[in-house]
């Protein structure tokens, strides 16, 4: 059966506003091509992505916290709604300061969500006993996104072929929107907080922080999973030039949303394909799927004009073995974290990912600037390689 028995009674929010989220991700193919014919260097549209960056880095626990001692359930609408109202934005002012202003505002949104949103899920399955649901969550929630991107890129294609760029950030800011009013009216938290006074909150709130950053520093398998995963943003930022390398070598700009389309039906396989490696330690499917990874990355370089459809091919492959190990990590990384700082932890693993982003960002962007999408996109494999070392520390 695709479900568990009471799964859908438990989860069909989530797995609803995940789907229309994935739905509408009609942009994502093409944000960077917008910024491109806006004038933006490599760079530029670097330092724009980096304050989005930068931004989480500095409210990544402060958030995590608000949703550890007030409510996780509201720091997701709040977050959501926060993010809608930026995201609609952008089409509408050309501005370059007003658009970093706008993803400083994605930023803060973003963190309001991050952690608070699997914690959510996590404490009311643990609510009505059902921890056998944590992983089959993290699999198919995945999957629900990437089904929805998978169609998002075909008909984000038509209206960029027929209409603009434009119209696509309108669709996005919608599937944000849209997860607000689910959550808002179809959830409900069974976390219950400490009713505190709003001084006192963050005092906990900041308490709680430092405890939850110690407890990650102090877990060596936390700490080692934390630092191995900086380096593979490392690897991600390095994608960066993705989509004008594959256009110079002969893809069609609309085609690009084709291209991100079978990115998610891959995806989606590679989700399910996960439960085939439950029974080998998470560590070694990881450095296996790096090494591969990397492997594909480097022969990148021996691509060029018109050989569009092997370098899409490479990408594809690429996008799909990334993808593979993420449940198996999520679901064995939340037996080691404690209930009570759950959404603290998560927190604290996503502000080292957003810092080591926002940095690999703005030198993948300066040295596309300098040495062109396809060498970036090839060397940052390399950092693969210190990935594994942390990942093989971890114990299972």
């Amino acid at each position: 059966m695709l479900f568990k028995k009471d799964e859908l009674k438990h989860l069909w929010p989530f797995y609803l506003y995940l789907l229309v989220s994935g739905l509408s991700t009609m942009i994502t193919p093409f944000y960077l091509l917008y910024f491109l014919h806006l004038g933006y260097s490599f760079f530029e549209i670097s330092v724009i992505m980096s304050c989005a960056g930068v931004t989480a880095f500095l409210f990544e626990i402060p958030t995590g916290a608000f949703a550890d001692g007030f409510s996780r359930k509201y720091s997701v609408v709040v977050g959501a709604l926060i993010i809608a109202i930026a995201v609609m934005f952008i089409p509408i002012v050309k501005n370059y300061y007003v658009i970093l202003l706008l993803y400083i505002m994605t930023g803060i949104g973003d963190t309001f969500m991050s952690g608070a949103q699997e914690a959510f899920v996590i404490d009311n399955l643990n609510s009505k006993k059902r921890k056998d649901l944590h992983q089959e969550y993290f699999i198919k929630s995945s999957s629900f996104l990437a089904l929805g991107a998978v169609f998002a890129p075909l008909l984000g294609a038509l209206l960029v072929k027929v209409y603009s760029i434009e119209i696509l950030w309108y669709i996005y800011g919608f599937g944000f929107f849209f997860t607000a009013i689910i959550i808002t009216f179809f959830t409900k938290e069974n976390f219950k907080p400490k009713k505190l006074k709003l001084l006192d909150l963050f005092k906990e709130s900041f308490q709680t922080s430092k405890i939850g950053i110690a407890f990650s520093i102090r877990q060596k398998t936390l700490f080692f999973s934390i630092v191995a995963g900086i380096f593979m943003c490392i690897i991600k930022a390095g994608a960066i030039g993705t989509q004008p390398f594959l256009i110079s070598l002969g893809l069609k700009e609309y085609q690009m949303g084709y291209v991100f389309s079978i990115i998610s039906v891959v995806c989606i396989a590679s989700s399910f394909a996960s439960r085939l490696f439950t029974r080998f330690k998470s560590k070694n499917v990881l450095s296996v799927v790096i090494l591969i990874v990397m492997g594909l990355l480097f022969s990148l370089l021996f691509i060029y004009p018109p050989f569009f459809i092997l370098g899409t091919i490479i990408i594809i492959t690429k996008s799909g073995m990334l993808n593979l190990g993420g449940p198996l990590i999520q679901s064995y990384l939340h037996q080691v974290i404690p209930g009570r700082f759950r959404a603290t932890i998560i927190s604290t693993m996503s502000m080292a990912n957003q810092l080591a982003s926002t940095l690999a960002g703005l030198l993948a962007g300066f040295c596309v600037d300098l040495f062109g999408p396809q060498r970036v996109i090839a060397f940052s494999g390399m950092f693969g390689f210190i990935a594994i070392f942390f990942y093989q520390k971890m114990k299972d």
